[in-house]
């Protein structure tokens, strides 16, 4: 085969893959602006990650069980500590 008939062939593929190449970097691009757009809802100003409301309401209730607990443990030290007083 002639080489510059080869040449001819590959030229519009290497074109097409150039062409894929950049816009692909242009997409992760685009991503990554949207990424940093939405880092200062997730992430504070002091770094600390904030919650979803899910994860708030979840931690809510989960707080509440255990101050429930906590609660119940208590009475239950008082009524030990009274019958080993007596």
């Amino acid at each position: 085969m002639n080489i510059n008939k080869i040449m001819e062939m590959a030229l519009p593929i290497l074109i097409a893959a150039v062409g894929w190449m950049i816009n692909s970097v242009n997409g992760m691009q685009d991503d990554i602006i949207n990424i940093k757009a939405k880092m200062p809802a997730l992430i504070t100003s002091e770094g600390i990650p904030t919650d979803s409301p899910i994860s708030a309401e979840r931690r809510h209730i989960m707080q509440k069980e255990i101050e429930k607990e906590i609660v119940d443990l208590q009475v239950r030290v008082r009524l030990l500590e009274e019958r080993t007083k007596k």
